[in-house]
């Protein structure tokens, strides 16, 4: 019997070993899932970048991407007067007017090329200090220059701007030009010489200025070189990265390149044609595996709540790391564009790591668990409602996708914040229109600019029935945030320490400004479809109305949502002008405001629209009869 209790004793060590030995195996595998980690943020210095790759090589950066919508515009791409679309394409570096080769010199600004590339080298020297790699994302081939290719007309390429929100067509090189290819070589080669750190590029193609000849992705429609067109894409990618790689091999680096955007219908039948270390929509070659997994971003486009900063997402971040967790692939990208909550994103990803999530119940315990992390166990029920309120807004938001999310397109690129609501915005003077005017997005007629439901050259939310749904989103995103602000509410009576209450007080006032902003949404789609109603109705007004003639339905609804707008403006100013901390993406100064960006003087912008939309309070008096009670 004694025999037998120790040989059963010596069998349950055993277990216990064994299992510890399986659990630190499955622990290491799941923190070793990936070869290449890369982790990408947006910074305004080189203070700040070292910083952030300090902490990222704590979680395991294996490499840090450069380029984050952080650079130097190239303003001097606005080459034509009233053409806005360059909009999209001032942000990103582009290949050949960084890395310009000798041919290109005379066409592209050299002053700018070496500002961004100082930047560039100056992160790569960071990174070598923590023996860290680069990664680069850009856009390709991206637009030159019609100069370009008046002298070399068989340079020039697919048309890559947007017919209906250009002025003058735009075209990117042809890529099945051997020449072309050879000004890429250059380019490359140029690159990796002063930036050795970088063995990973991932290109963005076919939008903002860029696109690859003959794909059915162009917003154009299919064009190119004529002589070429019979080509493949297959071949027309094989060659263009095969040129890159060759020119990384004669530099004594290795290139991985990832081409997205596309927009090609079977993308797993290229990557099958592609060698390893390419990839078409992050398949890559030769058996279509995947590239790599991504989560977070950091360009505004992505951002549901831009141009308000600062609100914390980890449910829809916590998402997208158990899918990318989930792919059979060697990188992982990381991506935290929310440089007000860096550390909560870190703190998600470490933890994440070592308690891996795969379904919705272990996501809802992970972030439980993940409260109490990050708030006493008795305030923690406060944090996680917090965020799933902030994740229910978030869903919403996907509804109201249409080439980018309603506050950027709208609130920002047609500028519905600063703009005047008036019935009769074809009559404003330039004084009136000249500060928002030129920030909007919009290139064709003025009629089209003066109509406030005209997004990215869509109607989606056009008249009464965009009314009603935009209504009926926005009043759930307010239930949600006004939720989550109720939370914080909680939180902060609740004790917690002095830091932790600053920031959740910055955190109300930016909710509260993403609620403001849900309003001004709202009314702008409300008031257009109101004034188009007015217009087919063609109401003419009684100049003597009958004494004890009231106000009609319709002209009470169109001044009470003018008023409405007026005060939701009133209520911003109150609240950008209490505020001390960043509430919205404002630019540092007057010269950097763009189409996709506030200036800093966006309190007095807004005080002139109110100034203005009180000014023109009696022109409904032209639309409606008057009441006489």
């Amino acid at each position: 019997m004694v025999k037998i209790f120790f040989l059963k004793k010596i069998f349950l060590i055993l277990l216990v070993s064994i299992s510890s030995v399986i659990s630190s195996f499955s622990q290491v595998s799941t923190n070793q899932k990936f070869k290449k980690i890369i982790f990408g943020c947006r910074t305004n210095n080189s203070t700040d970048f070292e910083e952030f790759v300090k902490r990222a090589k704590k979680s395991g950066a294996t490499h840090i991407n450069l380029t984050n919508e952080d650079i130097p515009l190239a303003k001097w791409q606005y080459d034509t007067e009233n053409d806005p679309y360059p909009a999209w394409v001032i942000t990103n570096i582009g290949l050949l007017k960084v890395a310009t080769p000798n041919a290109l010199k005379q066409y592209l600004p050299q002053d700018y090329a070496e500002k961004v590339f100082k930047i560039l080298e100056e992160r790569c020297k960071i990174l070598r200090k923590y023996n860290i790699k680069a990664s680069l994302t850009t856009f390709e081939p991206q637009m030159l220059p019609e100069k370009v290719y008046e002298d070399h007309p068989l340079w020039r390429g697919p048309r890559v701007d947007h017919p209906a929100r250009s002025i003058v067509a735009r075209w990117a090189p042809d890529i099945d030009n051997n020449e072309v290819l050879q000004l890429y070589k250059e380019a490359i080669t140029i690159l990796l010489k002063r930036c050795p750190e970088i063995d990973i590029i991932q290109f963005n193609t076919n939008d903002s200025g860029t696109g690859l000849s003959w794909s059915p992705g162009l917003y154009s429609g299919g064009s190119g070189n004529t002589f070429n067109k019979a080509r493949s894409m297959d071949d027309r990618l094989f060659s263009f990265f095969s040129i890159l790689q060759e020119a990384a091999t004669l530099t004594g680096n290795t290139l991985d390149i990832n081409v997205r955007w596309t927009r090609e219908s079977f993308p797993e039948r290229i990557a099958k044609r592609l060698s390893k270390g390419m990839a078409v929509e992050s398949l890559e070659g030769p058996n279509a595996t995947p590239f790599a997994s991504e989560v977070g971003s950091v360009l505004d486009y992505y951002q549901f709540f831009y141009p308000v900063v600062g609100i914390p997402e980890p449910v829809k971040f916590l998402e997208e790391l158990e899918k990318g967790y989930g792919k059979n692939t060697d990188r992982l990208f990381v991506f935290i564009g929310d440089r007000y909550n860096r550390e909560l994103y870190f703190d998600l990803f470490d933890q994440f790591k070592s308690e891996p999530t795969s379904d919705i119940v272990s996501r809802l315990l992970f972030l439980q668990n993940f409260a109490k992390l990050n708030c006493r166990t008795g305030e923690s029920k406060y944090l996680f409602n917090l965020w799933y309120a902030i994740g229910e807004a978030q869903k919403l938001s996907y509804l109201l996708q249409a080439g980018g999310y309603i506050y950027y397109l709208g609130s920002v690129q047609q500028r519905w914040l600063t703009r005047p609501f008036v019935p009769f915005p074809e009559e404003l003077k330039n004084g009136e229109k000249s500060y928002f005017r030129k920030y909007q997005f919009q290139a064709r007629t003025e009629a089209e600019a003066d109509d406030l439901s005209n997004l990215q050259a869509t109607l989606y939310y056009k008249g009464w029935t965009g009314m009603y749904f935009i209504t009926n989103v926005m009043d759930r995103m307010r239930k949600h945030i006004a939720q989550g602000r109720t939370d914080i509410h909680s939180l902060l009576q609740s004790g917690i320490e002095k830091e932790q209450k600053e920031y959740f007080k910055q955190l109300d006032v930016r909710l509260q400004a993403l609620s403001i902003l849900s309003n001004n949404v709202q009314n702008a789609i409300s008031y257009q479809a109101q004034l188009d109603r007015a217009k087919t109705l063609m109401l003419k007004p009684e100049l003597l109305p009958e004494h004890g003639a009231g106000s009609t339905w319709d002209r009470n609804f169109m001044l009470e949502t003018a008023r409405q707008e007026i005060d939701n403006s009133a209520l911003l100013i109150s609240l950008l002008e209490s505020s001390n901390g960043t509430i919205l993406d404002l630019a540092p100064v007057e010269e950097q405001e763009d189409i996709r960006r506030f200036g800093p003087d966006i309190i007095e912008q807004l005080k002139l629209k109110l100034k203005i939309m009180n000014a023109h309070w009696l022109d409904y008096n032209r639309i409606f009869t008057t009441p006489n009670l």
